[in-house]
């Protein structure tokens, strides 16, 4: 087996299973992260109540920031209604920031039309928060160019919001993003061409070999002994999602508290990385494994 095609299968493992989808977990990290500062902003600002919105509509106050929950009460076009125990406020969706929760998963809907409402519950509801603003003759909440709208589905109880969105936005698996399967295609397709390539060449069955057992190494950390490894990395990745919470509900409830914020996201960063040692050694482990078979099987064979 010679070094550059060694270098060669390394190279499309590398970069098909490794660099492209590490593209699409920054992407994915950057979003949320761009979310929860966003959030952390916007709870700052003050709810909005019956009183501050005749204020509002009595004395024409500018543009202002608030807050805002309730149900869903009627849709059109980019337009909702949202309906709370006093109020009913129209919402205009466009260029606005919407995600939905589900299962725990926070869920960004990308297109800038209004989604269909018809698949949700009757109790679903939706948190608010922005500008509010003059438009036609009436006060509504809307995007500007400096304040997007963030608007977010959900159907817990109120008391449960912020912990849940928080929770929501820390996604369990990040690896398996938007870019993932396409580029584990293509990776896959790409090694099992090397391969073929050098079946006519009994001389360098070895690489043929390399290359086909190349092809299944996302499906290593599922499978023993590496599974062992798998599953120590899981429980860190817990561990570290647990503690990413912990320190955004700090800084969310309690600000001053910078040194047990701190303190936690240490704690996120190390299990973090320890979840990743633990996959490549889950990995590492099976190759050897697989590959001392193999080579049982070639000296057996030969």
């Amino acid at each position: 087996m010679k070094i550059a095609d060694l270098l060669a299968i390394a190279g499309i493992l590398v970069f098909w299973y490794g660099v492209a989808p590490l593209a699409g977990i920054c992407m994915r990290r950057w979003r949320r992260k761009v979310f929860r500062q966003r959030f952390k902003e916007v709870l700052r600002k003050p709810l909005l109540d019956y009183e501050t919105w005749r204020l509002l509509e009595r004395e024409g106050v500018q543009d202002t920031q608030r807050r805002f929950s309730g149900k869903i009460e009627a849709t059109s076009d980019n337009m909702l209604w949202v309906k709370s125990d006093s109020l009913l406020i129209p919402v205009e969706l466009r260029n606005a920031h919407l995600f939905f929760i589900n299962n725990n998963s926070l869920r960004h809907i990308l297109r800038r039309s209004l989604p269909d409402f018809s698949g949700f519950s009757e109790d679903m509801k939706i948190f608010v928060a922005g500008e509010i603003v003059q438009r036609q003759n009436r006060r509504i909440f809307a995007s500007t160019r400096k304040n997007p709208l963030i608007a977010v589905l959900y159907d817990t109880e109120e008391e449960d919001l912020v912990l849940r969105i928080i929770r929501a936005s820390r996604n369990k698996n990040d690896y398996w993003n938007v870019i993932t399967p396409y580029a584990i295609l293509i990776g896959a397709f790409s090694l099992i061409i090397t391969a073929v390539s050098f079946l006519r060449h009994p001389a360098l069955w070895l690489t043929v070999i390399t290359a086909f057992i190349a092809v299944f190494i996302p499906l290593f950390p599922f499978f023993p002994p590496g599974v062992l490894f798998t599953a120590l990395g899981r429980f860190l990745r817990k561990q570290s999602e647990t503690a990413s919470i912990s320190s955004d509900m700090l800084a969310i409830r309690e600000p001053r508290n910078r040194r047990q914020a701190r303190y936690y996201s240490l704690k996120a960063a190390i299990c973090e990385a320890g979840a990743v040692i633990c996959v490549i050694m889950g990995i590492g482990a099976n190759v050897f494994f697989v590959g001392a078979i193999a080579l049982l099987f070639i000296r057996g064979w030969g």
